[in-house]
């Protein structure tokens, strides 16, 4: 009895003595600088990691079991401000963390420390028994908390797959989604629980990704009427050599800037330019030869009156020279134009289209006269980001451009000659005409259902110019007014509609899929001497789909 007594009361003692060294050990901590954390009474209110040590269920108590001697290393990650209880097996006197702005520990028990996550970080926490062996190291690692994105995400996609996972300041979105527009909402959810936009990683896959296929029509309809009326009057009176009087009148033809009829009739008079004849006469009683101008008149008086020759004289002395030339021009013109580009991508990347060509455009010279062109593009573009969101509807980023080259607005450079710097050579650059183009572009941004249709630009453009000019005074003369006066009238009238259709499409097999040149069999000499056939044939069409027939022509030839 004496001796299970005496054992009982010496670890009475013991255990005072140990409660009395985590008293002074605590205290120690408190007073003292360093890496060293006080252990203290537990905070109120603390709960559980939702990440908590590697395979410890979520919301409860992290057991530590120490499989062999000198302690073991665990990983605990912490959301910011949330915290996680460790149970040790044994007894621990010591425990410290390097980061104290990363990671507070504090005391329980003395098998029982709660270890919370006050800043973005890693640091390690360290747990040591009396005598100074390590019980437990851990690896700790805090990000901020994503539980209520994660709510938020389970809210708001309920049909998805999203996890979030947070690394210090940024979030990492994993999982999967059904389409580009949930993928894009969840990443504008996370923004909005980061700092910064760019704090959110987007690891989503999409579970069978939409395309589309864009189809727009460009059409435009373009008719000009041209009507011009002039009269040229030109007149000089008195004979060459003397005084001369001269009046002229000329259509300035200023609204289309030129006459651009070739038919014209009028009268011409000119009295310098007559036929001659030598014949004889007689001057101060010697015979000789005169010159005689050939007239219709006296034509029948001379019998060799057709070996007359043109002959420079000084004409008239009343009318020496006149001309009048009427032009009468009228010009109807119709212009229509129809593309329809058509192009597939994938929901959410960017696709360019582009029939057309390219023409160059000098950008340089060198000292030897060789010019440096640049290409620039022309036609039909297209350029299109869609974006399929909820319900089948389809958001479209569009560019569309239809251009064409003009003469208004060319440039036109002569040819140049320069002399080389040693004097020795001189080098000869050709002229060139750089063509204007007329464009037609639209950049919007518009939502649509899968085959719906939306006119998204429209140009409904009338020019309307006439001009009338005259000798001032003459041009309000009842009849005669019309004989001095020219009228040039040009009327343009242009029309633009730019139709787009989103269509969410899938792949075909190949056998399903036809081009113009399927069956294409070009013509043998026989056929196209006798016949004029370029084709010899077709193969038959496919056939309809079941239930339903094909009304009229049909396919890519239809003869």
């Amino acid at each position: 009895m004496k001796s299970f007594a005496l054992r009982a009361a010496l670890a009475h003692l013991a255990a005072l003595a140990l409660a009395c060294t985590c008293l002074l050990a605590a205290k120690a901590n408190a007073q003292a600088p360093g890496p060293w954390r006080p252990i203290g009474a537990p905070s109120p209110g603390s709960v559980m990691s939702s990440a908590g040590m590697a395979g410890a269920p979520v919301g409860q108590t992290v057991a530590v079991d120490l499989s062999g001697p000198g302690g073991a290393a665990r990983t605990l990650a912490l959301p910011r401000g949330k915290s996680a209880i460790i149970e040790l097996p044994v007894e621990a006197t010591f425990a410290s963390v390097t980061d104290p702005k990363v990671a507070n520990i504090e005391v329980s028990s003395p098998r029982r420390y709660v270890v919370m996550g006050l800043s973005a970080g890693q640091t390690d926490a360290f747990f040591a028994d009396a005598a100074g062996r390590q019980i437990l190291r851990l690896n700790v690692r805090v990000d901020q908390d994503v539980s209520a994105l994660d709510e938020t995400l389970l809210r708001v996609l309920p049909g998805s797959s999203v996890q979030a996972e947070a690394v210090n300041e940024s979030v990492i979105l994993s999982g999967q989604v059904a389409n580009a527009a949930e993928a894009d909402k969840a990443v504008r959810i996370a923004q909005a629980f980061v700092a910064k936009p760019e704090n959110v990683i987007n690891m989503l896959s999409v579970a069978e990704p939409e395309q589309v296929m864009l189809k727009v029509r460009i059409v435009e309809v373009n008719r000009s009427i041209v009507k011009q009326l002039g009269v040229n009057l030109n007149a000089l009176i008195g004979q060459v050599g003397g005084s001369q009087f001269s009046l002229a009148n000329a259509a300035s033809y200023a609204a289309n800037g030129a006459y651009l009829g070739s038919l014209s009739a009028g009268y011409s008079l000119n009295t310098t330019q007559q036929p001659e004849l030598n014949v004889p006469c007689v001057i101060g009683g010697t015979s000789t030869t005169c010159p005689q101008v050939i007239t219709s008149s006296n034509r029948n008086q001379f019998t060799n009156s057709a070996a007359a020759t043109l002959q420079t004289t000084a004409g008239s002395n009343g009318l020496n020279q006149a001309s009048s030339t009427l032009q009468a021009f009228e010009q109807v013109g119709l212009v229509r134009t129809l593309a329809e580009p058509n192009l597939t991508v994938v929901s959410g990347e960017a696709g360019h289209f582009l029939a057309g060509g390219e023409f160059p455009v000098p950008i340089g010279e060198d000292i030897t006269g060789r010019i440096s062109v640049e290409f620039k593009q022309f036609g039909v573009g297209l350029g299109f980001t869609p974006v399929v969101l909820s319900n089948g509807r389809i958001s479209l980023k569009i560019s569309t451009e239809y251009s064409q080259l003009t003469n208004i607005g060319s440039l036109t450079q002569g040819s140049t000659t320069s002399t080389s710097t040693t004097g020795t050579g001189t080098t000869t650059t050709p002229s060139y005409t750089i063509p204007g183009l007329t464009v037609r572009r639209a950049e919007t941004v518009v939502e649509l259902p899968s085959g719906g249709a939306m006119m998204i630009a429209g140009l409904l453009e009338q020019t309307h110019a006439e001009d009338l000019s005259s000798l001032p005074g003459l041009m309000q003369l009842p009849v005669l007014g019309a004989l001095f006066r020219s009228r040039d009238f040009q009327q343009n009238e242009t029309e633009l509609v730019v139709i787009v259709t989103p269509y969410l499409v899938k792949s075909l097999r190949p056998d399903q899929i036809q081009t113009p040149a399927d069956g294409l069999q070009v013509a043998d000499d026989l056929s196209s001497t006798l016949m004029g056939q370029l084709n010899k044939g077709f193969n038959k069409p496919a056939a309809p789909p079941p239930g339903k027939t094909y009304q009229g022509p049909f396919g890519y030839v239809v003869e």
